[in-house]
């Protein structure tokens, strides 16, 4: 059994790809990079693809998305949990200790778990830079916490998730309605894949 189950933010448990499509667009035509024209384009495209598809600097990308988080902070009520993962999420408290580990702002965050009422259900939130990435958070917080690999699972939507996880060394269920679709997902081989927000309850309680 787990003793620490962490969450991905956007894609996994809010939302914000659709809000975050215009929000991006609107910097594309500020900063003179491509447009989104279809949400579909996303899904089967890593991170990297993504940048070279729609002419984004790489080095400027932290910048550009400092102005993407403070339009979405602007926004987050519009945000929508998805279906059923607020009663996964408050289901897992009950018997796990909670985190969300996630590229976006603790201001946004939080903001968001508190409009939801699920700030009571994460122990704490982590936010990392694009630099560095997840896998570095992923050993700190064992590091902190006193946790073996075995101990943590990570819950997230895209690629780089399983990519970082397996770098860490701890397990990690990849969800189909997020940014990655099951197709690309299945190709890095993660721990298990969800397609329903209740299948990670079904696979946690094994």
């Amino acid at each position: 059994m787990y003793k620490l189950i962490l969450f991905d933010f956007d894609g996994t448990i809010a939302d914000t790809i659709e809000l975050g499509v215009p929000i991006f667009n609107e910097l594309a035509k500020k900063h003179n990079f491509l447009g989104i024209k279809n949400i579909d384009e996303l899904r089967n495209v890593t991170l990297r693809e993504f940048f070279k598809n729609h002419e984004v600097p790489k080095l400027k990308f932290p910048f550009y998305f400092k102005e993407f988080l403070k339009e979405l902070h602007k926004q987050i009520d519009k945000v929508q949990v998805y279906d059923e993962m607020d009663d996964v999420v408050k289901k897992l408290n009950k018997n796990y200790k909670l985190g969300i580990v996630s590229s976006n702002s603790k201001e946004n965050i939080k903001k968001f778990l508190k409009i939801n009422d699920l700030e009571f259900c994460f122990d704490f939130v982590y936010n990392y830079s694009l630099l560095f990435g997840k896998a570095q958070i992923f050993k700190k917080i064992m590091r902190l916490k006193k946790l073996d690999k075995k101990d943590l699972v990570y819950i997230g939507d895209e690629l780089r998730d399983i990519e970082a996880s397996k770098k860490a060394g701890i397990d990690i269920i990849s969800v189909t309605w997020g940014f990655n679709n099951k197709e690309i997902l299945m190709k890095k081989n993660p721990t298990f894949i969800a397609d329903k927000p209740k299948e990670i309850l079904k696979f946690l309680e094994k």
